[in-house]
């Protein structure tokens, strides 16, 4: 099977991937929860996928905070895979797709170096004086 090239994905995906994930982590912990209808601690997360705690921690509250993750919180904190609206559980299917189908391309695009470089030159474009 030929491999995609990051930049083949569908570019809505990589809106999608553009707006709400900043690392592979998140996207290995969206997948797993998406594809589960059990409820996930941190714990279970960061055991499944062979994460740090902070790390998993982290991650699921970004993605909860990206309307991704539906939070609990009981005697321990638990997050399910929720979409916020039915636009994010589009995106998120659609990600599946890709994922499922290439899992490679999906995750050598979050992880490019490119992609940091423009977030980071964005930080810094200069605005024309009028």
């Amino acid at each position: 099977m030929e491999s995609t090239k990051p930049e083949d994905l569908a570019p809505e995906l990589r809106a999608f991937l553009y707006s709400c994930i900043d690392a592979v982590e998140q996207v290995e912990i969206l997948m797993l929860l998406r594809r589960s209808e059990k409820v996930w601690t941190s714990r279970a997360v960061t055991t499944e996928l062979s994460l740090s705690e902070a790390v998993t921690r982290r991650h699921l509250e970004v993605l909860t905070a990206r309307g991704l993750l539906h939070v609990q919180a009981e005697s321990e904190v638990s997050y399910q895979f929720g979409p916020r609206t039915a636009e994010l559980s589009r995106y998120a299917g659609l990600l599946a797709e890709h994922y499922a189908r290439d899992r490679g391309a999906v995750l050598r695009f979050v992880s490019t170096s490119s992609r940091r470089t423009k977030s980071f030159a964005d930080a810094f474009k200069l605005r024309d004086s009028e």
